[in-house]
């Protein structure tokens, strides 16, 4: 059992340490707990990575301390390494970086700006529930096969009538494979929760053993086989708690559109030529024709 645990907290040190979006430390005094090449491990840093592990016993969390202050040494030890090798000054790394503390910058102030918002009333979770039939009272489970296949577009119309001609999915395969086209198979049983909102719609309309061909990653196409599907409907009083989070995650969307919204509004973007959404350049086609252009500080400019 200690053994286990001890596998535990050592893999989950590994995954917070590796992670390229660390939540950024406060900016508090905090005792040096180890030095490395000139380079202070704070108390504080220490204190956050064990807070990310969860809930954990007094013993749980003296081994974790232990564990993850020598994970934090040993990231400390590779990225001196890799900066003795020069690897910051290569490009990609560099974007990779900067990208990197852009992004934790950038939850931080969603975190401060959006933890707290307000929790839908009963009647909201209520209207919720009965606006979507298709994930609670009419909620199914579906069981279905998935081909990934790497295939020429122009082979499309003959993958098409070999699969409306084929007595079953194994048939169907057994031509795949005659014909040397790749493929990847698949097999999932999914709840309506875990199913993107087109992909369901389009398995609600299906009968068991129906066949769809879909639209996959630039040179592939995916066929799916609805196998089986099973009604298992969900009560308002089952469903409340992931409607609130529904709900709420709903709303944070909602302000954090319309505080970008405003940010962009009082930022000054530029693009280089042939970098303009297409939209931006519509709308500055038009103030041109009208013989002005607004910059982003709404001064009027004449085009020329």
């Amino acid at each position: 059992m200690k053994s286990c645990r001890a596998a535990f907290i050592a893999l989950s040190a590994f995954a917070l340490l590796s992670t390229g979006c660390e939540k950024p430390i406060p900016a508090v005094k905090s005792e040096t707990v180890a030095t490395v090449a000139g380079d202070k491990i704070s108390e504080t840093e220490l204190n956050l990575a064990i807070s990310r592990l969860g809930a954990l016993n007094g013993m749980q969390a003296a081994e974790a301390k232990s564990r993850l202050l020598q994970a934090l040494i040993d990231q400390r030890l590779v990225a001196h390494a890799a900066k003795n090798a020069g690897l910051d000054k290569i490009a990609a790394v560099n974007i990779a970086m900067a990208q990197a503390s852009r992004q934790v910058l950038a939850e931080a102030y969603v975190e401060r700006n959006f933890k707290n918002v307000a929790k839908p009333s009963e009647t909201e979770i209520a209207e919720y529930y009965s606006q979507h039939p298709e994930l609670f009272s009419q909620r199914r489970v579906f069981k279905i096969q998935e081909l990934e296949l790497k295939l020429d577009p122009s082979r499309m119309t003959e993958l098409e009538a070999r699969l409306q001609s084929s007595h079953s999915m194994g048939d169907f395969v057994n031509w795949i494979k005659e014909h040397g086209i790749e493929v990847k198979t698949a097999m999932a049983v999914k709840p309506a929760e875990q199913i993107p909102a087109p992909l369901l719609a389009r398995l609600n309309q299906m009968k068991d053993g129906q066949v769809t061909i879909l639209p996959g990653r630039p040179g592939y196409v995916l066929v799916q086989q609805l196998q089986e599907s099973q009604l298992q409907p969900a009560s308002l009083e089952q469903a409340s708690t992931p409607i609130e989070q529904a709900l709420l995650a709903e709303k944070r969307k909602e302000l954090m559109e319309a505080d970008l919204e405003k940010l962009r509004k009082a930022a000054k973007i530029e693009y280089t030529t042939g970098y303009v959404p297409a939209a931006e350049a519509n709308a500055d086609g038009d103030k041109a024709a009208d013989g002005k252009v607004v910059s982003d500080k709404g001064e009027e400019k004449v085009a020329r």
